[in-house]
């Protein structure tokens, strides 16, 4: 009964330890997998023209280039977020984007938002629902927004193809000579079919206009309001 006892014991243990060693050997795997994709995908710089950098890199198992740009414009952040929280202008600054709605907003740091950019032709329209968080480092004063698809918020629309995924990231740092740094991260699938010359252009295009014109649009508001102030 006595040598039963052991020898279970024994098998338990043995069974401990085999079970260490593949979650041990499972870490190890992914480790170096992580470690291999970060370096086969490095981000690229396409573009510095202007006081704006875009960037580029590969995302495994997608056609579609992540992008990341940044720019500093010459005004407080508090003026940059307020810009940036209109969303009736939106369609001013934001490349190709030809409709931009509230749709509900959940906290006052959650919205929805509905977009439709006007891509070249012979490209379809593309519409996209996402939910929008703010969030704000106390510390830094640093306030950033991440967004997400929800493609199946809203009904299909006749004459639009739906963006079925989508991960944003803006993020305002506040600089100490009352400047604001612009952080613009996007990686996203626009669904249907885009010929892969003309998806891979627009990764550069979009962060690079958007920038641009929001970066000018600033100037035009700032002016505006010094000559109602006068």
């Amino acid at each position: 009964m006595w040598v039963g006892c052991n020898r279970s014991a024994t098998f338990i243990l043995r069974m401990k330890k085999n079970v260490s060693l593949i979650l041990l050997s499972i870490l190890v795997v992914f480790f170096y997998a992580t470690k291999l994709w970060a370096e086969e995908y490095p981000w690229r710089e396409r573009i510095n023209k202007d006081g704006i950098s875009v960037s580029t890199r590969k995302v495994e198992a997608s056609p579609i280039l992540e992008f990341k740009a940044d720019v500093t414009v010459s005004a407080p952040i508090n003026q940059v977020i307020a810009l940036f929280e209109n969303e009736k202008r939106i369609p001013e600054w934001y490349y190709q984007c030809v409709q931009a709605e509230l749709i509900r907003q959940e906290t006052p740091e959650q919205k929805i938002f509905y977009f439709v950019l006007h891509l070249p032709w012979p490209v379809t329209e593309r519409d996209s629902i996402f939910r929008r968080v703010r969030s704000l480092d106390a510390a830094s004063g640093v306030i950033t927004y991440t967004a997400s698809a929800l493609a199946d918020q809203l009904p299909q629309k006749k004459g639009k193809i739906r963006v079925p995924y989508i991960k944003t990231v803006w993020r305002f740092t506040p600089l100490a000579d009352g400047k604001t740094e612009i952080y613009f991260q996007q990686h996203s699938d626009p669904g249907g079919s885009i010929p892969g010359f003309l998806a891979n252009a627009l990764v550069v295009d979009i962060p690079f206009n958007c920038l641009k014109n929001f970066r000018s649009l600033l100037v035009e508001v700032s002016q505006a309001k010094c000559v109602d102030n006068y």
